[in-house]
Parts: structure tokens; C-alpha cells; sequence
């Protein structure tokens, strides 16, 4: 009990000391660049752009329910496709707060899911199924973006810094294709991980191990029996990046931030790069990949500064929207624990 309560509160303490380092991060940034900018974009908002912004938001975060709803659907009986919609919003805003960035927050989703009445195993193999369409289009657009800033951009900075970027996006496609490739033929990427078990005897397998085998076996029932729906999955995930360049387009103009569309990439690719940070939301990694982003591009580090705290108000923004949407469902963190207790999960 004792060892338990001591790993928690180092836990707590680790997440204490990443969060103060990412507020004096971002408090060091606005002293070096000023708060300026800041003030006067603010005082130039306009309202029709921000308006637009939001509604282009909501069309986002509707794409995101959809093709998470869409997979579900494939695998089985489920919920309308609000309730996705809420529930990926919830996710992403518990995610956002955790060090592993959105994917802390799958969890969240497939318990939430599971809660309206899909089975555990499958509710998180549609969780699981949706997130590697995510990536896969996150990381198509990301080579993409990276491409097109090198091509129209010549720096001096760090001239090394785009083909290791693009060499580490193109690693992470390999890496998701590869298990999509093991379940196409009817593998388990976890088998050498199974077999190590059951060497040391099945008595001594935790309990999740059926459960999760049981997932897999719906992923590979999903990637070998409806190979189209996985194609028009990143499709669907690519068309919502789309979708993202027009909001963040939205968001920066409605302050006054002017920025190229090969500069806007790159900042969408450092705000992804942030969410990698072991800090909560990124705080202070975000920030400062849009003030070497817009320094590099534009010789404008002041307004990178401007466009950090612009993406960090949209972040707050959508974590508040998320943590409503949990809120409207009366979720406690019992109920929640409940959910996911091994012994509840059918088959």
C-alpha cells in the first residue's frame, strides 16, 4: 500500500515539475518576444473569421466521430454517431492533459463507448481501428507538408533538419503498415508477446491477455474481410486534415496572423510534434515550435509567439468542449473504473 501510494505521489510530482517547466517555457517566450503582438491582435479580431473558425471546428470534430462511428458500425451494432462525437471530444480532452498527448484518451472513448452498449473487446478495437487511420493520414500529410516547406523555403538553420524529419515520418508509416500487413494475412502482431507467456505457464497470465486477444481478433476480421473500408478510412482521415488546414487558415487570419500556406504546414506539423512532449498538453513545446517555425520561415519569431498562444486558446477551447460533453454524460471517475473492470468486459 505504501509503495503504491509513493509511486502515485511521485507520479504527481513528475506531472507538477513537467507542468511548471511548460508555463515558464511559455512565460520565458512572451518576456524575450513581448506581449505586444499579442495585445494588438486581439484588439483586431475579427468576429466573421472567428465565427467561421468555429463552425469549421465543429466539422472537424464531426469528421473525427464519423469515421470512428463508421468502424464501429462495421464491426457491429452501435450508438448514433453523436454519441461518437461526444466521446471522441471527451477523449481527446482528458488526452490532452496526459503526457502521451490524444492517445491517453482512447481509453476514455472505448469505456464511454462501452457504455452505451458495445462490447469491450469491440469498442476497443473500434477505437483502436479509427486511430491507426488517424495516424497513417497524420502521417501522410505530415511528409507532405514537410516536403512542400522545403521545396518553397530555403533556410540556413538547421539544414539538416527536414530529410531527418521526413526519415522519422517515414519510419512511423512503415511501423503502422507493418501490423495492418500482419492482420491482412491473418496474424497477430502480438504473437511473439503471447507465446512468451504462455512459456511461463498459463496460470500466471494476467487477465487482460483473452480480452485482448479478442480485440485482435476483431481487427483482423475488419482488416482482412473489408480491406475498401480501411482504404476509404485514411481517405476519410485525409479529407479531415483538409478540413484542419481551412480552421487553423480561419483562426489565424481572424486575429490578423498572415502566414503562407507552406508556413501554415509546418506549424500544423510542429503543433503535432508538441502533443509527442511529455509536458501536459505540450505546454511550452507548442508555443516554442511556432516561434522556430514562423522564425525560421518568415524571420518573425515574435509572431510565432502570437500564433503558439492563438493555438493554444483553440486547444483550451476544444479541452473545455470535451470535458462539457463528459460532464452532460454524468461520467464520474468511478463510473468510469466500472466500465473498464476487467470482469465487466464481454466477449
Amino acid at each position: 500500500m505504501n509503495d503504491a501510494r509513493n509511486a502515485l505521489g511521485s507520479q504527481r510530482l513528475l506531472r507538477g515539475v513537467a507542468l511548471a517547466a511548460g508555463g515558464g517555457a511559455v512565460a520565458l517566450l512572451g518576456w524575450r518576444f513581448g506581449w505586444r503582438d499579442l495585445a494588438h491582435a486581439f484588439e483586431h479580431v475579427r468576429p466573421i473569421y472567428l465565427a467561421a473558425y468555429v463552425l469549421c471546428g465543429c466539422l472537424v470534430r464531426g469528421g473525427y466521430g464519423l469515421r470512428w462511428y463508421l468502424v464501429t458500425r462495421r464491426l457491429g451494432a452501435a450508438p448514433p454517431a453523436s454519441r461518437f462525437v461526444a466521446a471522441r471530444l471527451s477523449g481527446d480532452a482528458v488526452g490532452s492533459l496526459l503526457p502521451g498527448g490524444r492517445i491517453g484518451g482512447d481509453p476514455l472513448r472505448a469505456a464511454l463507448v462501452y457504455g452505451d452498449g458495445v462490447g469491450g473487446t469491440r469498442a476497443g478495437a473500434g477505437v483502436a481501428i479509427d486511430r491507426i487511420m488517424e495516424m497513417l493520414g497524420n502521417t501522410l500529410c505530415a511528409i507532405a507538408y514537410v516536403s512542400v516547406f522545403a521545396v518553397t523555403h530555403t533556410f540556413d538553420a538547421a539544414p539538416r533538419a527536414v530529410p531527418v524529419l521526413i526519415g522519422s515520418l517515414g519510419a512511423l508509416l512503415v511501423g503502422l503498415a507493418v501490423p495492418l500487413a500482419l492482420l491482412r494475412r491473418g496474424i497477430r502482431p502480438l504473437e511473439p508477446f503471447y507465446r512468451a507467456i504462455a512459456r511461463a505457464g498459463p496460470d500466471r497470465a494476467p487477465r487482460w491477455v483473452a480480452p485482448l486477444q479478442r480485440m485482435e481478433d476483431h481487427l483482423i476480421r475488419f482488416v482482412a474481410n473489408d480491406p475498401a473500408a480501411c482504404v476509404w478510412g485514411v481517405l476519410g482521415s485525409l479529407a479531415i486534415e483538409a478540413l484542419v488546414i481551412v480552421e487553423m487558415r480561419l483562426l489565424f487570419t481572424a486575429f490578423g496572423v498572415l502566414v503562407d500556406l507552406p508556413t501554415l504546414l509546418m506549424a500544423l506539423v510542429a503543433t503535432g510534434l508538441a502533443r509527442a512532449v511529455p509536458t501536459p498538453a505540450g505546454l511550452g513545446a507548442l508555443e516554442a515550435g511556432q516561434v522556430v517555425v514562423l522564425g525560421m520561415a518568415m524571420g518573425r519569431p515574435d509572431i510565432g509567439f502570437v500564433a503558439g498562444i492563438l493555438l493554444r486558446l483553440h486547444e483550451t477551447w476544444w479541452t473545455v468542449v470535451g470535458f462539457l460533453c463528459l460532464s452532460v454524460r454524468g461520467v464520474s471517475m468511478a463510473r468510469l473504473r466500472l466500465l473498464v473492470t476487467p470482469h465487466k468486459v464481454p466477449v
